[in-house]
Parts: structure tokens; C-alpha cells; sequence
């Protein structure tokens, strides 16, 4: 009886190894690196499809707005899958150079020239969407600017009443300012953020809500 339970013990064991190493072959990793034009560029795979053969994995393009490094970069990405080991075919999103990539790569220009592909594959892989970008609350005010800040009609730095909306409204990320001359001041709308860095301006007097703006 004591051989028998430890022949079912080593029995169990190899069994929990077997599947264990089933798991693990399994997940595999889907790695793309692309050359991109400069430092701002990203690359993100968004799908992975699988066939008998091979997997196909779908990756996006994006430069981030702003200052980039102007010197040729490389993009990289990658995401763990649950699929075996098979030959990876990429195709790529969002390319606006025109120079010829060395990576053996297909450049699509419409998501719908996709259809094709991925016919008949298996969707294994599906990147979760990204977050929509909160949008402010704008609030109303009415600025008025103190009378001392302007001679002759202009500020020390030469800046006239419009001119000086126009540069806080863009500072403070405003709607465009309509200036109201009589009050010395202009009415626009401010991210509700914003509010007390209005409120801190050295050239302003004091602001109000605008509840007919």
C-alpha cells in the first residue's frame, strides 16, 4: 500500500509539473521596435491576432505633442500574451515620413486596409482604451485691470489693453478676451483650475463672476 501511494504521489506531481510547463509555454511575449524620425514618436501595439502559423499583432503610431530630440530614435513596445511561440507578423499604424523603414514591417494608412488580414484569425489580444482626457469646468469673469498699470493707454511693456487680455487669456488657458474698455477690463472664460492665478495677477483690481457671458 505504502509503494502504491507513493507511485500516485509521484504520478500527481509529474501531472501538476506537466501542466504547470503546459501553462508557461502558453504565454509569450509580442515585441515591435520601429525607427522613428525623432524622440517624440511612440509606438503601441493595440491588437494581437493568431493563426495555425504565425500571430499578427496591429501597432499605432503617435508623436507626442511638444519638443522632441531631432535625431533618428527607436520605438519600442511589447505585451505578454497567452499564445505559443509562433512567427510574429507586424503591421503598423500612423506612419507620416516618407523614408523607407529597414523593419520587415506592412505600413497601412486606413485601419480598414486590416479586413484582409486578419480574416478568419483569432483576436487574442486587445489593448485597453485610453482614458478620455478630462475637460475643465470654464467659469465666467469679468477682469478688471487696475487704471495705474496703463499711461497712455499702454503698460511698461508696452502692451495695450487688448494685447494684455490676450497674453492672460492664453497664460491661463481662456477663451479669447472680449474687452470691455469702459471698466478698464474684459470679460472671458477660465478653466475653473485657473481661478486664483487670475486672481494673482499684479495687474489685476479684482475679477466678478459673469453670469451673462
Amino acid at each position: 500500500m505504502k509503494a502504491m501511494k507513493n507511485i500516485f504521489t509521484i504520478l500527481a506531481f509529474a501531472s501538476f509539473s506537466l501542466a504547470s510547463n503546459l501553462a508557461h509555454a502558453q504565454e509569450s511575449t509580442v515585441s515591435v521596435q520601429l525607427t522613428v524620425p525623432d524622440g517624440g514618436w511612440k509606438i503601441r501595439i493595440d491588437q494581437v491576432y493568431q493563426t495555425p502559423t504565425h500571430l499578427l499583432a496591429v501597432s499605432k503610431l503617435e508623436r507626442s505633442p511638444g519638443l522632441a530630440i531631432q535625431v533618428i530614435s527607436q520605438a519600442k513596445a511589447s505585451v505578454k500574451i497567452k499564445a505559443p511561440k509562433l512567427p510574429v507578423r507586424h503591421y503598423v499604424l500612423g506612419k507620416t515620413w516618407n523614408w523607407p523603414n529597414k523593419e520587415p514591417y506592412s505600413f497601412l494608412s486606413d485601419p480598414k486596409e486590416l479586413s484582409k488580414p486578419i480574416a478568419g484569425t483569432k483576436l487574442i489580444f486587445q489593448a485597453k482604451a485610453k482614458p478620455a482626457p478630462k475637460v475643465a469646468a470654464m467659469v465666467s469673469y469679468i477682469v478688471v485691470y487696475k487704471k495705474e498699470i496703463f499711461t497712455d493707454g499702454k503698460t511698461k511693456r508696452g502692451e495695450t489693453l487688448q494685447q494684455l487680455a490676450e497674453r492672460h487669456c492664453k497664460e491661463l488657458g481662456a477663451s479669447p478676451p472680449s474687452v470691455l474698455r469702459i471698466i478698464n477690463g474684459f470679460a472671458a472664460k477660465f478653466p475653473s483650475r485657473n481661478v486664483p492665478n487670475l486672481k494673482a495677477l499684479p495687474e489685476v483690481k479684482y475679477i466678478e463672476m459673469d453670469q451673462g457671458f
